[in-house]
């Protein structure tokens, strides 16, 4: 029975990551304002970080980067390891996390955002030479953080109702164990 609860909670994350993973990658793309796009797959991992704790933040957040990285051309592992990282950090963040503040959540996603940039521009841009970082922090983060935290908000409700029915999963698994 308890193996039962564990498949439903990862089939239900599983589900989760897909749909972010599918809207980030084809459909957010529509959406491009100022050639930039919304990191829908940092939301989901930020957010599973600080709503159900580090360990489960750097799973989704590796499996997340596993998806990226499968599909695109820069170095394989690069976004596993980011992702992996910021869901773990934000995992930190679960001892004050409250399901009823938007604040804590909103604050998160935008530190994740920014640290998400900085990171990347380390990594593809720095190592080419181009040390515009100026101009990357202006033109390239400050739009995605922002266009991030917007769609964020969206994000939220959905998120909170799936950590709701997590929670009532493990709750039930917990009193069919008593």
């Amino acid at each position: 029975m308890k193996a039962l609860y564990h498949i439903l909670k990862a089939l239900t994350i599983g589900l989760a990551l897909f749909l972010c993973y599918i809207l980030q990658t084809s459909i957010m793309s529509w959406f491009a304002l100022a050639g930039v796009v919304p990191n829908v797959l940092l939301i989901f991992t930020g957010m599973l970080g600080f709503m159900r704790g580090r360990k489960v933040g750097a799973l989704a957040g590796l499996c997340s980067g596993l998806l990226l990285d499968l599909f695109s051309a820069n170095l394989f592992g690069m976004y596993a390891m980011i992702y992996m990282l910021l869901g773990y950090l934000n995992g930190f963040f679960r001892k004050i996390y409250f399901g009823d503040s938007l604040r804590l959540p909103v604050i998160l996603v935008a530190a994740t955002d920014l640290v998400y940039g900085f990171i990347i521009y380390g990594c593809l841009f720095l190592p080419r030479g181009r040390i515009g970082l100026s101009y990357y922090f202006l033109h390239v983060m400050v739009p995605e953080m922002v266009y991030t935290v917007v769609l964020s908000l969206v994000f939220y409700f959905p998120m909170y109702h799936m950590n709701q029915f997590l929670n009532r999963l493990e709750k039930r698994r917990d009193r069919g164990r008593a």
